[in-house]
């Protein structure tokens, strides 16, 4: 199951969102949280707080377990369980 979570606009150059994109991409939320926490990109701060929601969300209302939360794709973020192989 996937759970897709986006923020409204905001201004900022796509280049600069993308390097903070691709750094998460692929991550542990909480992991990725944590890399935003200590960033000194001003969006990071934007972009934590989306991931933080995002997976609340997942967990309150999709029943999806935090532990195994990822994240997706760079840009729109995506946030999915990890696949078991």
């Amino acid at each position: 199951m996937q759970h897709k979570y986006s923020t409204a606009n905001f201004k900022i150059s796509h280049r600069k969102l993308n390097m903070l994109g691709r750094q998460i991409a692929g991550k542990p939320i909480d992991y990725a949280i944590l890399q935003m926490q200590f960033s000194e990109k001003r969006a990071s701060t934007r972009i934590m707080n989306m991931l933080a929601t995002a997976r609340d969300h997942a967990s309150r209302y999709k029943k999806l377990e935090e532990g195994k939360l990822v994240v997706g794709k760079s840009n729109p973020l995506f946030v999915h369980p990890k696949q078991e192989i």
